[in-house]
């Protein structure tokens, strides 16, 4: 008995249209991933292994290993990975938390309430200002003599404090702008999380008795995994990332406390002349920290998603 051949079933020209519409449109962005990420990071993996000032008209000299080996013994290193980590940490719970926060206050649907699209343009209003603004705008509201929140804490009876030039309190002076500029995009994230939840859940845990708080925690925080992941992932990204607002704010001071890796590398690589090298190994060490960070995270949250 002879067995029976199974063809390919054939793509309908409707189908092969549809794939290479889709190609074509992912064209433009390839290749301007390619040429704004791909290439740079390329040149930075290959300027790492170089001594290079970052001058054309200069040759560059292959030393290895050796940039990433001066990296540990630059001054300030040992205080700028722990205010990285700081501000990283920081900025991403406080955020994250806040946000979810405001995300449920902002769809609950009680009538006499402020409006709801009004209040969600307030709290995304700052994520559209430039950052090196919100810094400049926030260094002057931190002045000691007169700054607005000193001003008001001294209408208040309190003593004016030290915002900018005082260890762990300059370091939260810089996480409170940062959070309140990031918020923005993770509370829509969050209210379109909270809006895909099916009402028939809720429905059904008010018939079955259920209390708000266990609402909330059976129904509403499982269903959000997926947008808690998001959100978790792209904030912390952000914040390994940040240059300028937190520079602006504290210029790294006092001493190396509130001075992050990125700005790190901006010295090295356009201040410092002859050490790009230096500021390129900083870069990967950066890039790949993140990398297995944002994995370990991606792999974590993702199992709790699984759980719930």
């Amino acid at each position: 008995m002879e067995k029976a051949i199974h063809k390919k079933p054939k793509h309908t020209r409707f189908e092969r249209n549809r794939l290479l519409t889709g190609i074509l449109f992912l064209v433009p962005s390839t290749i301007i991933c390619f040429l704004f990420v791909v290439l740079p990071v390329l040149n930075v993996i290959k300027y790492s292994f170089n001594e290079w000032p970052g001058i054309d008209t200069v040759p560059m000299k292959f030393v290895g290993f050796d940039n990433y080996a001066a990296v540990p013994k630059t001054q300030g290193f040992g205080e700028m990975i722990v205010s990285t980590i700081t501000f990283a940490l920081g900025v991403t719970i406080l955020t994250v938390l806040v946000s979810f926060i405001v995300a449920m206050a902002l769809d609950k649907r009680d009538k006499g309430r402020i409006n709801r699209n009004l209040m969600r343009s307030m709290w995304f209003f700052p994520c559209l200002l430039g950052h090196a603004v919100v810094g400049i705008l926030w260094r002057i509201m931190y002045h000691y003599s007169n700054g607005v929140i000193n001003k008001t804490i001294v209408q208040l009876g309190g003593k004016p404090v030290n915002w900018l030039e005082t260890r762990v309190l300059t370091n939260f002076s810089i996480i409170v702008p940062t959070v309140w500029v990031l918020m923005g995009m993770t509370i829509v994230i969050f209210l379109a999380g909270l809006q895909s939840i099916p009402t028939e859940l809720y429905e059904a845990s008010t018939i079955d008795g259920a209390n708000k708080s266990q609402v909330r925690r059976f129904i509403t925080i499982p269903m959000m995994a997926p947008s808690i992941t998001i959100n978790v992932l792209t904030t912390s990204i952000a914040a390994f990332k940040m240059y300028e607002l937190p520079w602006f704010i504290s210029l790294g001071l006092p001493g190396y406390s509130t001075r992050l890796l990125t700005q790190r590398i901006y010295f090295f690589g356009f201040e410092n002349t002859g050490q790009m090298g230096i500021g390129a190994a900083l870069s990967m060490i950066l890039i790949l920290t993140i990398t297995l960070i944002s994995l370990l995270q991606f792999v974590f949250l993702r199992k709790r998603e699984d759980i719930f």
